[in-house]
């Protein structure tokens, strides 16, 4: 028997925060296969699409992976996408009603599956790999704005000696952060908090970059 764990969240707000998903498959003690995943961010995300698409997810690759004769059960701490599954609540939300329905669709692809509701004190493998999800976003997110904000801020860098450059602030204005280049080191609190490159030390590569220098930006 196959025994699948689902959970989804929506943070750092519900509803309109960053709806992500969860689940983890397996069959007796081995485990099949986990998976983690972004639905989406802004007005429309919730916990319920989050809970949902958990669920989806993982009977999307049950079915892909050649599963669907055999028995399955399938647990999610979400009382209302269990009980609507099950027939015991009724769909209030237009915005849920595609999302039942494919779990419907999916469901009858498979001749022995049930979905019963656990506590979330006995989902916490699924519930660490939603949250997984939204740290990993969380992280590209503020990749990419360093690099932005980096990318600005290179526009003003000032060379002091090969090795040692002058970059500004972005929330202080008149202010400047000393960074060494060769030894990966800035003077602003983010980099003596976190030990790792800033988006001062950043601006410097970029800079470097565009006069043609040895250097290449990168987080």
């Amino acid at each position: 028997m196959i025994k699948v764990y689902c959970d989804g969240l929506c943070q750092p707000v519900n509803p309109g925060g960053t709806a992500c998903y969860g689940w983890v498959a397996y069959l007796g003690n081995k485990k099949l296969f986990e998976d983690w995943g972004v639905v989406c961010s802004g007005r429309k995300a919730t916990n319920n699409l989050a809970e949902y698409t958990a669920v989806i997810k993982a009977l999307e690759w049950l079915y892909s992976n050649g599963f669907a004769t055999q028995k399955i059960q399938v647990y999610s701490d979400s009382q209302l996408v269990v009980n609507q599954v099950n027939g015991l609540y009724s769909i209030k939300s237009a915005g849920i009603v595609p999302l039942y329905r494919e779990v419907q669709r999916l469901s009858r692809e498979f001749s022995n599956l049930k979905i019963f509701w656990i506590p979330r004190e006995k989902n916490k493998e699924a519930d660490a790999l939603s949250r997984r999800a939204y740290r990993e976003y969380q992280e590209e997110y503020h990749r990419k704005k360093r690099l932005q904000n980096a990318g600005e801020l290179s526009r003003y860098v000032v060379q002091k000696d090969p090795a040692v450059f002058f970059v500004p602030s972005l929330t202080f204005s008149g202010q400047y952060y000393l960074v060494n280049l060769k030894h990966q080191t800035c003077t602003c609190p983010d980099f003596q908090k976190r030990k790792r490159k800033c988006k001062h030390i950043l601006a410097v590569e970029i800079y470097l970059k565009g006069t043609g220098k040895n250097a290449t930006a990168s987080v």
